[in-house]
């Protein structure tokens, strides 16, 4: 146990292995000469982040987009969720601005599951807004400790929540993260006029097995499924997807959230993220200049805002301004050569090695035009 200025303790489990937030607050409770009042006010907060702070049940809410445009894909979705081995979770469809004849399509899907999962299945309707309208909707709707987005086209393996549900239990309120794979995939109308898809290429576990905040700096790394959030980082830190993005609202709370809560890696391949060629997806639905503009503001937010870094950070900050400087100063030795006295010198010796250059390889090049011409 760990003792406060004010004689208030920290359990344990929390130190294992807490969110970023909490870890800070538990650096600062440690610290002997802490104002009491202030401590004791911290203190509070940090009961706010303790996991089992906020009622949850079940374990995981799987919120799951669709528009009712990919009837088949959603259909593999629903039969990948009714198959987990571990069954601790709600699912949260959400039909965003489908019209009525694919909205009835949905439903009848899900109606169609088997009772006893069909009992954990609520379809929430969202007109409007943009992609992260019906995030915010599900978030709302959300029951569990955890959550996780998973698209109507997207596949997960059978121990996605079981992998998830074992993290957790070590992770103490940080975000988890799986391996996923990519698939390229195409639409293709199967007999009877039934819209389905092609599969064009074997899984391909092109993500980094573990989460760098500073690459996803550059760009995100994690597909969404491969992802589970903790519900408090919605409900008691207030975070929520940004509407006004019109792509990037995923990276946008990954980077977000994992500054507050930290990231526990699970190195098992959980899911595949399918690419689609041809029909619609984020990538033709929005313009080059779309997609600017969302990273410019997903950037500029943070570049705005005070975030915390995982451990290690220190050192990897050291080597990537290294490896800058290096690179600076190899760029002002260069320019210093060129500069120089030495280089105007000896300017005529490099022009008649230039020279020599070409008249060998017209050289070679009349050599064997005259084998050609005399075995013709």
């Amino acid at each position: 146990m760990h003792m406060t200025s004010v004689d208030q303790v920290i359990p344990d489990g929390d130190l294992k292995n807490p969110s970023a937030l909490a870890d800070l607050f538990d650096q600062l409770l440690r610290e002997p000469n802490i104002d009491k009042t202030f401590s004791a006010r911290l203190m509070a907060a940090r009961e706010c982040l303790t996991v089992g702070s906020i009622e949850s049940e079940p374990f995981l809410s799987v919120l799951l987009r669709t528009q009712g445009r990919r009837i088949e894909p959603l259909k593999d979705a629903l039969l990948c969720l009714a198959a987990q081995s571990d069954q601790d979770f709600e699912v949260i469809v959400i039909d965003h601005d489908a019209d009525k004849t694919a909205a009835a399509h949905v439903r009848r899907i899900v109606a169609e599951q088997e009772p006893t999962f069909r009992d954990r299945i609520r379809v929430i309707e969202v007109k409007g807004g943009g992609r992260s309208a019906p995030l915010n909707a599900g978030v709302a709707a959300a029951r569990g400790e955890y959550l996780s987005v998973f698209d109507d086209d997207d596949l997960i393996f059978g121990h996605w929540v079981e992998e998830f549900h074992v993290a957790a239990g070590r992770a103490s309120g940080r975000m988890l993260r799986a391996v996923s794979a990519t698939q390229r995939v195409r639409p293709e109308v199967w007999p009877h006029d039934e819209l389905g898809f092609r599969t064009l290429s074997n899984p391909h576990a092109e993500y980094a097995q573990s989460f760098d905040f500073f690459d996803h700096l550059r760009v995100n790394h994690s597909p969404f499924m491969s992802l589970a959030f903790p519900r408090m980082l919605f409900s008691v830190l207030g975070l929520a997807f940004n509407d006004e993005l019109s792509v990037c609202e995923d990276w946008d709370l990954i980077l977000r959230g994992s500054s507050l809560a930290g990231v526990d890696d699970i190195e098992a391949l959980t899911s595949i993220y399918r690419r689609w060629e041809g029909g619609n997806s984020s990538y033709t639905d929005h313009s080059i200049n779309s997609w600017r503009e969302s990273e410019r503001r997903v950037l500029g937010g943070l570049n705005d805002s005070a975030l915390l870094m995982p451990p290690g950070s220190v050192t990897r900050v050291r080597e990537l301004l290294e490896v800058q400087a290096e690179g600076q100063n190899a760029r002002l030795q260069l320019i210093h050569l060129t500069h120089s006295r030495e280089w105007r010198w000896t300017r005529p010796l490099r022009v008649l090695l230039r020279m020599a250059a070409r008249g060998k390889r017209l050289l070679r090049r009349l050599t064997r035009r005259g084998t050609a011409a005399g075995k013709s």
